[in-house]
């Protein structure tokens, strides 16, 4: 079984049925779910609560309906602890950012290197600056 990464982006229009791109994230997750093990890493987890957070806000739905939701989600995820990695990875992190031009933020390029130290290829998400990153395979 193939190990594969939720982004931040497909799990929140996953959650959020009047994100345009809902049926998109349904349509993926459905097809990559029984095939691999469904992972997440720490980072993206703090992203997620805060990008809801945000959403429920500025769409005007309950944030407290949708965090059960999220913790519901978590226990079927593996968790991957990025931010242990950070100091370790920041040199890394700042030379993948200058080889991208800025392209690749800090977040995506420690989640990129952290999938790499653990030997995970795939990603699942609809972020294009992922594709200047040559050990990933994006899966969207």
């Amino acid at each position: 079984m193939s190990r594969i990464v939720l982004d931040t982006n497909v799990i929140v229009t996953l959650l959020d049925s009047k994100d345009v791109h809902h049926s998109r994230a349904l349509d993926l997750v459905r097809r990559i779910e029984d095939e691999n093990t469904l992972m997440i890493m720490d980072c993206i987890l703090v992203e997620l609560y805060s990008v809801i957070a945000r959403r429920a806000h500025e769409r005007g739905y309950n944030f407290s309906q949708v965090v059960p939701r999220i913790q519901e989600m978590e226990g079927f995820l593996e968790l991957i602890n990025a931010y242990d990695y950070r100091p370790k990875l920041h040199n890394e992190i700042l030379r993948l950012m200058v080889k991208t031009e800025g392209q690749m933020n800090y977040h995506d390029a420690l989640i990129s290197l952290v999938m790499r130290r653990k030997r995970i290829r795939k990603l699942a998400t609809f972020d294009r600056d992922f594709g200047y990153v040559e050990w990933l395979q994006i899966v969207s």
